[in-house]
């Protein structure tokens, strides 16, 4: 089943995926002992994801 999602609902869900990605990051922060695999992996892949976020939505210019 197809369900047709417009840009701005992707973007939208794509930035919250980025803010669930930050306090992830927080939380990893916070422990005592650092995974460092998993922050890499955590760091790259929000990394991917912002640049994409960048590119599917770049900035408006002022009219």
């Amino acid at each position: 089943m197809y369900m047709p999602i417009d840009d701005s609902a992707m973007l939208c869900w794509l930035k919250q995926q980025v803010r669930v990605l930050e306090a992830w990051r927080e939380e990893l922060a916070c422990r005592s002992e650092i995974e460092v695999a998993m922050v890499t992996r955590l760091e790259r892949h929000y990394a991917w994801l912002t640049d994409e976020i960048s590119r599917l939505d770049p900035p408006r210019r002022a009219a």
